[in-house]
């Protein structure tokens, strides 16, 4: 850059306060999405007003148009730039090779354009600080008028003076009118500027006075016209509209007599009044341009044209410069086509009383227009290059050199040329448009001294179909900047949603209907939010640009006035034209008026005084608000409408914002009398309009109000109280206003990875990178909706027990319990009969209560430890009933309640008693348990034990069916003497050729055995492991199955899982306390949950298959007699059939009937099936657990758990019970998606493993704007996700585990379910079903405890997760290394994201790291698994950097 030609003649900065516009324009698209969500889920129901549905859905309309707008205008808001020149630059390199400029000024009726008002114009351009050999200034004077040529030609002899007096002091305006008078008379330090002045200024009243004297008369005198053979011209001209064409060349900057006073030469100076025939169309201004630029392409030819409309006279002599500096910028000049600068006004009121500035449209939007590549040309102000006025597409050969203008001394004479050009004698948008379709750029130049003022301009409305940017532009300009044009051409189409706004709330507010919500609701958040937040950001952005508070008011009161009246006008003119209905028009905007108006314009007082249309409008829309206004003020304070000010709150306020921009409509309806008022017949037909419309939105409103029925029902009785209520869970409007907000962002992300796609001749591997990434979050999006159907709208039961108490306490149905073990040595026998006997000292009457213990494993051990059960049953059930304990496991009571002190003095000594029998019980099974068999001597104590002689090995032996306890027996009795549950023991027949199907055997044989002994109407079947909290749960159940409205209807009642040896911070996230208090309860709200396998009330019948139908029995089946039924020993006999391998043969059990079989999560499977039946089920969560169960105390054993339940899921999601095809018409869709969640947990295992093992890269950089909806989802997902456990009694470490638990499950057991699951599908592998054990060694549970994570076994598992552990490790050193060490600021800029996930995942595995380096006990990672995941590291490593 030494020599300073190859310095460039321009600068380009981007705006300041971006970052801040962005956050301001995202946060207002979030409040948009919640008021569209809002609208949608708030529709009015169809019963419901019908006035009320078609205001509601025209408000929605309404609102979305809005929206769409307020959308597109944000492209040319979201970069916008600003230029700034290199003048001296321009002039170094090159002052004697500047190309010539033709200006072009147009008027066209001397009446509404004074003359003296144009010739200002061209003087001020004659006088530019440019040679003036190569400016040519062309007038174009679409009147024909003699008048406007005499004012040219006193101005052309003017010029000889003031041309010489602005270069010799560089007088700042060029317009002498404007200069005169805003210049105050010159310091006495200058006296010879003092002089010149005066002398200019004489001249030029003289000149002003002669032109407005002859202007007035309407006529040139004879004396004048002899002045210049030009007159003659009008000899021929008959009317404005029918005359030839007049080219008169008044100075021919040519000759060499053409010059100035000083000797220097002037620039050429045109007169141009195309012809015009009545027969001929002559296209208004575009005509008329484009007729200049044909008469000066024989004249002067100027490579540069300019053109201002005759009130906008040059403020800036250095203006051409300027422009000039793009034009001719080495670089980028040649691909300039034309460089536009923003008009200002020298009028304007202090307050910009009618709003016609437009200082922060030229200030912002043309910056941003500029951006997105280039700005409209606006007619005005605009600096072309002649070639592409002319036609000529842009293309990279253009030649960059400046066409050399024809010697301007060897051309035709001034006479000739003026005959020529007779012969030869675009509107701004869409000539603008057209150019930049060509391939051409242009630019938005607003400099320091702005470069043209002139008076208020015409408002342009335009919908034309014809030059749409989206159709006209597609693919010829950038798409943002296609819809950059947007927001100018829908200006007429806003009046309909604006009209419908501003009069509809108004006349709803009159009838009380409401179409906002309730001020108190959080619903009303979005609304003021986006309100508030739009207009506090414009109000800051107009102060920003030298604007006033009153100001801004002003240009908010005139936006809604021009959408209410010129755009509505506009709008209808456009359809009529479109329909040959009416034809084109221009209406020239008067630049002058009388002293009175002028006077109360100075003033800012509106003027109206014309009985116009658009008055009409405008009166009746603000009287319109004023009644309604003072009517809903009048309800809430007058007739202390409390609930009315709630509903109707944000209507008044929006018909109070209307009633106080109308203001000055009412001052001019009613207080003012001068000739700017309101004309009394506008006031007559606005107010009877606004009566008109006010009566029949009452009268509507009178006849579409609901008819209320009193219906008072008889709640005199007890009896007709529900047995349970719902409740709709509180926060929803929150959780949707999230849910919404990140849709919006998973939605941006989509559009990113789309269009940002890697180009084909890219990179190969980051394009697939890509892909797999792209596909990756879509999957993620899916899950995460689907997700959100259970979420939605969560519900929570309450029951009544003392209704069921004193309506039902005799009729009480029976209730079998179901307990499943299978194996004593991972499910020990005295955890097995704590369940047992939690579960039989239940609050319920104990005959009709029995317990039967399903042992798949066929033990003596758990028969022995179920035998001791019953007989501390006898003491342990008193005790319970008499000092009303919890929990009733005897293990969970005694370790959890401490000693009892002498408060109550009857407990103490039955405590002990109770403790030391237990104690003793626990010795006796635990001695038993430890040595493996049952002693001689034990099994001399019952008969049972005789079973066992037959019994092969645990999965070949004949059926074991044990009545323990015969509830029917009279002697079955406690120590006080009240009768004992029922307590069975079954081992079902196993023989290895039959398949035994599981838990859903077992629970299947349960089902016919206690159909035989005691056919309980209601079923609760429990895990071993999952004794009851709660004595008091089966009475909550029956709440809901015993309710005289819904009852019937219900299959079965499902309590959530809860454990109890759950460290502080939950290690392995194995709580799933989110699922059980928001999942469960929003597919409650679906439908009803699903099935899962414990702590769960089920009626018998839908067990058996049962179809649910409206002639349901409401009634409760009575058991059998108990005392008149067969002896135990015969019912032992007979019920070992039924639990035989051979009995389901040829039969619907495990099809129909029963668990359903083929599944390793039956229990899921078996609810949906109920559910499709058409019955409906219920999620009851009481405020003491009902059940608590043990967790996994190792991560292995946690992982294998994850695997069977995501195995069996994905099963059924791939099998004929897909909740989509099983549950197609039967379920509801929502119930349907609900599913979805938890089928899919095995199928998130690859977009997991893709997203933790190829970093993702958003290719962006971090300081793009396209960074935001990425961090937006993350952060508001996790956050709300934190602040969800939290309000679960979870805890922030928690939290932290349960995230890094997903991960482990997520890739790792729902990648081994995925594969299993494939496999079986294709046949390689069989059905399989893995018990989770329930016991660990002293030092893993002391692990546990101090929450260390457990490895210890070489499993492939815990190979996966260390290698993508360390591939994380290694690629987060590698990037901090490239960016601290190597200094490298791009790679932190473009890989930011990058290194953030890495580190979130290396602080993830901080637990792993521990394990494969740092701990030395048994929980560690083995070595084998270390030296496999680093090697497999370094390979995947290597083999990227490769």
């Amino acid at each position: 850059m030494g020599k300073d030609g190859y310095l460039p003649l321009f600068e380009t900065k981007a705006a300041r306060g971006r970052i801040l516009f962005r956050c301001y324009a995202a946060s207002v698209l979030v409040g948009i999405t919640f008021i569209c969500v809002y609208r949608v889920v708030h529709f009015p129901a169809a019963g419901g007003q019908l006035l009320r549905r078609w205001a509601w859905m025209g408000l929605s309309l309404a609102e979305l148009w809005f929206s769409l707008y307020w959308f597109i205008t944000q492209f040319v808001r979201w970069n916008p730039i600003y230029r700034y020149t290199f003048k001296d630059r321009l002039s170094q390199r090159y002052e004697n090779a500047f190309p010539g400029i033709d200006i072009f000024v147009c008027t066209a009726e001397p009446r509404i354009e004074p003359p003296i008002m144009v010739i200002n114009t061209v003087l001020s351009v004659m006088a530019y600080n440019y040679p003036s050999q190569k400016l040519c200034v062309y007038l174009s004077d679409d009147g024909g008028s003699d008048l406007t040529f005499y004012a040219l030609l006193e101005a052309s002899r003017f010029s000889k003076h003031w041309l010489p007096f602005c270069r010799k002091f560089s007088i700042e305006p060029r317009s002498p009118a404007a200069y005169f008078s805003t210049n105050p008379k010159p310091h006495d330090s200058n006296p010879l500027m003092a002089q010149e002045r005066f002398s200019i200024k004489k001249s030029y009243e003289d000149m002003k006075n002669r032109i407005e004297t002859t202007t007035r008369l309407g006529r040139v005198s004879e004396e004048i016209r002899k002045e210049h053979k030009g007159f003659l011209e009008w000899n021929h001209v008959s009317t404005q509209y029918n005359h030839q064409s007049i080219v008169q060349i008044l100075i021919d900057g040519r000759e060499g007599k053409a010059v100035d006073v000083e000797g220097q030469s002037l620039p050429t100076l045109v007169y141009s009044s195309r012809e015009k025939r009545p027969q001929y169309h002559h296209n208004f201004k575009a005509g008329a341009m484009n007729s200049l630029i044909r008469v000066s392409s024989k004249i002067s030819n100027g490579s540069i044209i300019l053109n201002v409309d005759c009130d906008m006279y040059s403020n800036n002599s250095e203006s051409v410069r300027d422009a000039l500096c793009f034009f001719m910028d080495e670089e980028k000049g040649h691909e300039i086509a034309y460089v536009q600068f923003p008009p200002s006004y020298n009028n304007l009121t202090k307050n910009d009383l009618y709003g016609t500035c437009f200082r922060v449209l030229n200030e912002v939007d043309l910056p941003g227009l500029d951006a997105n590549g280039g700005p409209c040309y606006i007619g005005s102000g605009c600096f072309h290059r002649r070639k592409a006025l002319c036609g000529m597409k842009y293309s990279e050969e253009c030649e960059r050199e400046w066409k050399r203008e024809t010697d301007r001394t060897a051309r035709e004479s001034a006479s000739v040329l003026e005959a020529s050009c007779k012969v030869l004698a675009m509107e701004d948008i869409i000539t603008g448009l057209s150019i930049q379709c060509r391939g051409w750029k242009s630019i938005s130049f607003s400099p320091e001294r702005k470069g043209f003022v002139g008076v208020a301009l015409q408002h342009y409305c335009n919908l034309s179909l014809k030059v749409l940017p989206l159709l006209y532009g597609h693919k010829r300009i950038p798409l943002e900047l296609q819809f950059s044009y947007c927001p100018y051409l829908l200006w007429a189409p806003n009046c309909l949603p604006t009209l419908y706004y501003v009069a509809v709330p108004s006349l709803c507010l009159l009838g009380g209907i409401s179409l906002f919500p309730e001020i108190s609701s959080l619903w009303a958040l979005p609304f003021a939010y986006v309100i508030i937040a739009k207009y506090a950001y414009s109000l800051g952005e107009f102060l920003w640009f030298g604007g006033t508070i009153q100001g801004w008011w002003n240009e908010q009161r005139i936006w809604a006035l021009r959408r209410t009246t010129s755009y509505f006008f506009a709008l209808l003119d456009t359809i009529l034209k479109l329909l040959g209905l009416a034809e084109t028009t221009f209406a020239v905007t008067a630049k002058v008026s009388d002293e009175d108006v002028s006077r109360r314009y100075e003033q800012e007082v509106m003027e109206f005084g014309s009985p116009s249309p658009m008055f009409t409008i405008i009166a009746t829309l603000a009287m319109l608000n004023l009644f309604s206004f003072v009517c809903c003020v009048k309800r809430v304070f007058v007739g202390i409408q409390i609930k009315a000010l709630e509903s109707l709150a944000l209507q008044g306020i929006l018909c109070g914002v209307v009633v106080l921009i109308n203001l000055p409509v009412y001052q001019g309806l009613f207080f003012r009398k001068d000739k700017g008022a309101m004309p009394t017949s506008v006031t007559y037909k606005s107010v009877a309009l606004a009566l008109l419309a006010c009566s029949i939105a009452l009268y509507q409103s009178f006849i579409g109000k609901e008819r209320r029925l009193d219906r008072e029902e008889e709640m005199g009785k007890e009896g007709n109280f529900p047995l349970f209520e719902t409740k709709v869970a509180k926060g929803r409007n929150l959780f949707r206003c999230y849910a919404a907000s990140v849709f919006v962002g998973i939605i941006f992300i989509c559009v990113y990875r789309a269009i940002h796609f890697p180009a084909a001749n890219g990179q190969v591997l980051r394009r697939w990178a890509w892909m797999g990434l792209f596909l990756s979050e879509l999957w993620f999006s899916l899950y995460w909706f689907v997700s959100q159907f259970s979420r939605w709208n969560p519900i929570y039961r309450y029951t009544f027990k003392d209704r069921l108490s004193q309506r039902y306490e005799k009729v009480l149905p029976g209730v079998d319990v179901f307990v499943c073990t299978a194996d004593p040595t991972i499910e020990p026998p005295i955890m097995v009969i704590n369940t047992v006997l939690s579960v039989m000292a239940y609050n319920y009457p104990s005959h009709k209560l029995s317990v039967y213990l399903s042992d798949d494993g066929g033990s003596d051990l758990t028969f022995y430890a179920l035998l001791e059960a019953s007989r501390f049953s006898e003491l342990w059930l008193p005790f319970c009933r008499k000092f009303k304990i919890e929990p009733r496991s005897p293990a969970a009571y005694f370790s959890s309640t401490p000693q009892p002190n002498d408060c109550n003095p009857p407990m103490p000594p039955d405590w002990f008693s109770v403790k030391k029998a237990y104690e003793d019980m626990e010795n006796r099974i635990e001695t038993t348990t430890r040595l493996g068999r049952i002693s001689e001597e034990i099994r001399k104590k019952h008969k049972g034990f005789l079973e066992w002689e037959y019994v092969a090995t645990r999965q070949n032996h004949p059926s074991i069916v044990q009545i323990l306890i015969d509830g029917r027996d009279g002697k079955a009795v406690d120590v006080e003497g009240q009768p004992l549950p029922t307590l069975v023991y079954l081992a079902r027949e196993k023989r290895p050729q039959y398949h035994h199907n599981f838990k859903a055997g077992a629970m299947n044989s349960l089902i016919r055995v206690s159909s035989k002994i005691s056919n309980g109407s209601i079923i609760l079947n429990v895990d071993c492991d999952m004794y009851s909290n709660n004595s008091e749960i089966v009475r909550d159940a029956l709440c809901f199955f015993m309710d005289e409205e819904k009852g019937h209807e219900i299959a079965y009642v499902q309590f959530p899982q809860n454990y109890n040896n759950l460290t502080r911070n939950d290690l392995y996230g194995t709580d799933m306390r989110v699922i059980e208090t928001v999942e469960f309860p929003g597919m409650d709200a679906c439908g009803g949950p699903c099935y899962v396998g414990s702590g769960c009330f089920h009626r018998r019948e839908t067990l058996c298959g049962m179809k649910y139908s409206k002639e349901c029995e409401r009634g409760w089946k009575r058991e059998y007699d108990r005392e008149n039924r067969e002896s135990a020993s015969v019912l032992e006999e007979s019920c070992k059939v039924l639990a035989s391998c051979t009995y389901e043969e040829n039969t619907q059990w495990g099809k129909e009937m029963g668990l359903k079989y083929g599944c390793a999560v039956e229990d899921i499977i078996t609810g949906l099936s109920i559910q499709c039946r058409g019955w409906k089920s219920i999620y009851c969560r009481p405020e003491r657990n009902g059940f608590l169960g043990v967790v996994p105390t190792t991560l292995l054993q946690s992982l294998v758990q994850h695997k069977r339940w995501s195995e069996g899921q994905f099963q059924i999601f791939l099998s004929r019970h897909c909740p989509f095809v099983y549950g197609h018409k039967k379920i509801p869709l929502n119930l349907q998606f609900s599913y979805s969640p938890y089928s899919l947990w095995a199928s998130t295992c690859l977009a997991t493993l893709y997203y933790v093992t190829v970093p993702p890269s958003v290719s962006s950089a971090i300081s793009s704007l396209w960074i935001l909806p990425f961090v937006y989802v993350v952060v508001a997902k996790y956050s709300y996700s934190l602040g969800e456990f939290l309000c679960s009694d979870g805890t922030i470490q928690g939290w932290w585990n349960e995230q890094r638990a997903w991960v482990y499950r997520r890739t790792t057991s729902y990648l081994f379910a995925f594969l299993d699951t494939i496999l079986k599908l294709l046949g390689f592998v069989e059905l399989s079903f893995v018990i989770t054990a329930k016991v660990s060694d002293e030092d893993v549970s002391r692990r546990y405890e101090q929450e260390v994570m457990e490895f210890g076994s070489p499993s492939p598992m815990f190979t996966i997760l260390a290698t993508l552990a360390m591939l994380n490790l290694f690629c987060f050193v590698w990037s901090v290394q490239r960016v601290v060490v190597d200094v490298q600021d791009r790679a932190l800029e473009s890989l930011a994201l990058q290194i953030i996930l890495c580190g979130v995942l290396v602080l993830i595995n901080l637990p792993l790291y521990q394990g494969l380096f740092f701990r030395k006990d048994k929980g560690a990672m083995p070595t084998s698994v270390t030296y496999k995941s680093v090697t497999l590291a370094l390979l995947a490593c290597a083999i990227a950097l490769y």
